[in-house]
C-alpha cells in the first residue's frame, strides 16, 4: 500500500498512475480479458463437446521398466476383456488394442436403465522399444483391468571391431 504524505486519507487514488487505461490494474485486467478470450477460443475449437467426449479413441496408460533381461509392459485398460484385447508385437514396437462391445436396445430395456453414460469406446496404442524383443515369448495376462506384458529382450549381436592402422 502506498501512503501520502500530503492527504490523510492514506490509500492511492485511482488515477495516481496516470489516465485509467495506463494503470496497472487496468492492464491487469485487460491481460486476464485476452487470456480468457484465447482460452474460450481454443477450447472451442480444439476440444469435442461433452456429449461425444465417450466417442474419442482413449489411449491406456503405459508404464515401461527394463529388468535386465526383458522389459515389463503394464497398461491400464478398465472394462476391456481379454477377448476383446490385440496384442501384436514388433522387433523393436510393441502395438495394443482393443474395444468395449455395446449393449443391444433391447438389453437397456431389459436392464431398466435411468441414465446410461457408458458407451462403446475402442483404444490403440503403440509402443515404440528401445531394444530388440523375441516376440515368439512375449508372455501377457490381463487381471483386475491392468495388463501385464512380458518382452524378453533378444541378445545383442556381437560387435565385430576391426583394427585401423593410421599412414
Amino acid at each position: 500500500m502506498i501512503r501520502r504524505k500530503e492527504r490523510k486519507e492514506g490509500l492511492v487514488p485511482r488515477d495516481y498512475w496516470g489516465p485509467a487505461l495506463l494503470s496497472p490494474m487496468a492492464m491487469m485486467n485487460d491481460m486476464d480479458r485476452i487470456f480468457d478470450d484465447f482460452r474460450s477460443e481454443w477450447e472451442r475449437a480444439f476440444l469435442a463437446p461433452r456429449t461425444f467426449a465417450s466417442d474419442l479413441a482413449r489411449q491406456p496408460l503405459i508404464d515401461l521398466a527394463d529388468n535386465g533381461k526383458e522389459y515389463l509392459l503394464k497398461a491400464e485398460i478398465p472394462g476391456i476383456n481379454k477377448e476383446d484385447l490385440s496384442i501384436e508385437v514388433g522387433e523393436n514396437e510393441i502395438e495394443i488394442s482393443g474395444e468395449t462391445k455395446a449393449e443391444t436396445k433391447e438389453e437397456d430395456k431389459e436392464r431398466g436403465y435411468i441414465r446410461k453414460e457408458r458407451r462403446y469406446s475402442k483404444f490403440f496404442r503403440s509402443l515404440p522399444l528401445p531394444d530388440s524383443v523375441i516376440s515368439d515369448k512375449v508372455e501377457a495376462e490381463l487381471r483386475d483391468g491392468v495388463l501385464t506384458v512380458k518382452l524378453p529382450k533378444a541378445s545383442p549381436p556381437e560387435k565385430k571391431s576391426k583394427k585401423v592402422q593410421v599412414r
